[in-house]
């Protein structure tokens, strides 16, 4: 088992979509963190071979297809979002044996809706009674 810090970094709002009708953005997101250098028992590390990473609001979802490879010490990928919320990651290491740490600390990203609505259309004015 293997334990490293992880911090996520840069954040920025790509593009808009459509999904079940609700408005949402895609965030590209950089994950970063400091790379283990010791095994859970204290003893060196010599045999790192990719790092995990998941996505823990709600459940818990791999984001990566594939392993980070090591001595990779950031990834990048892209969330879908809807509305406002917050988003939590966790990552692991895994060693050459297949043995995976236990979860880093979460890293958190709260998002705001900034997403401005169209116009009302077709407004019409007529005399009252």
């Amino acid at each position: 088992m293997k334990r490293f810090s992880f911090v996520m970094a840069a954040i920025l709002i790509l593009t808009l979509c459509t999904m079940h009708s609700a408005p949402c953005a895609a965030l590209s997101l950089t994950a970063s963190w400091t790379a283990p250098t010791t095994n859970a028992d204290g003893t060196a590390l010599t045999d790192l071979a990719s790092y995990n990473l998941y996505r823990t609001d709600g459940t818990r979802t791999k984001i990566n297809t594939s392993p980070i490879a090591v001595p990779a010490t950031s990834y990048s990928f892209s969330v879908t979002v809807s509305g406002s919320g917050t988003l939590t990651f966790v990552a692991t290491a895994v060693d050459t044996s297949g043995n995976e740490s236990a979860d880093s600390n979460v890293a958190s990203y709260v998002y705001t809706d900034t997403t401005i609505p169209s116009p009302p259309k077709s407004l019409l004015m007529q005399k009252g009674p």
